[in-house]
């Protein structure tokens, strides 16, 4: 599934689509708000700009390899049952309805990557003294872009969406941010 036609949704392969749809939400957001929380944490622990930036690129490394790995351990166990349901009940399955385990774990790392680029970068260009005002705007336009987008055609509240994500968003960002303070 190409980039440019993951929101044209075909029939063959429909659930794998889904999933994979799923699982770029999931990594993006969870990329976003995971390495806002760390660059965050630090800077509230007050960090050198070294020591923020490794542990925002430590954090989207092992991030993005941990969200492919569990997509993809989860996405196989989904598949397995899949597959004994083909067994038992021929019917009711295609085999065009297989899930494919690594495009969701691909879709995954990808995502969670690129989203906890934003934050990495708004931390990392930022002025000292802007950091925490800045990667904290970026995280929430991220947030609302990545919520509008998961919203379209699925005829679910944009808004409602936006204000679910903007709102995880910040209540990681401040514990992480008062933690990293406390210390």
């Amino acid at each position: 599934m190409s980039i440019v036609n993951v929101f044209k949704i075909k029939a063959h392969r429909f659930w794998d689509s889904i999933n994979v749809i799923r699982a770029s939400i999931l990594g993006a957001n969870d990329g976003i708000i995971s390495i806002s929380g760390i660059v965050l944490g630090a800077t509230g622990a007050n960090l050198n700009s070294k020591a923020l930036f490794i542990s925002g690129l430590m954090g989207t490394i092992s991030g993005a390899c941990s969200m492919a790995g569990g997509e993809w351990i989860s996405v196989s166990a989904q598949r397995d049952i899949q597959l004994k349901t083909m067994e038992s009940h021929p019917q009711t399955l295609k085999q065009s309805d297989l899930l494919m385990p690594i495009h969701a774990a691909i879709s995954s790392f990808l995502s969670f990557f690129v989203g906890a680029l934003i934050p990495l970068l708004a931390m990392t260009l930022a002025d000292r003294s802007l950091r925490v005002i800045t990667t904290l705007g970026a995280m929430l336009l991220a947030l609302a872009l990545n919520a509008t987008i998961s919203t379209y055609q699925a005829n679910v509240s944009t808004p409602r969406m936006v204000i679910r994500n903007l709102v995880v968003g910040l209540v990681t960002t401040l514990i992480a941010y008062l933690l990293g303070a406390s210390i």
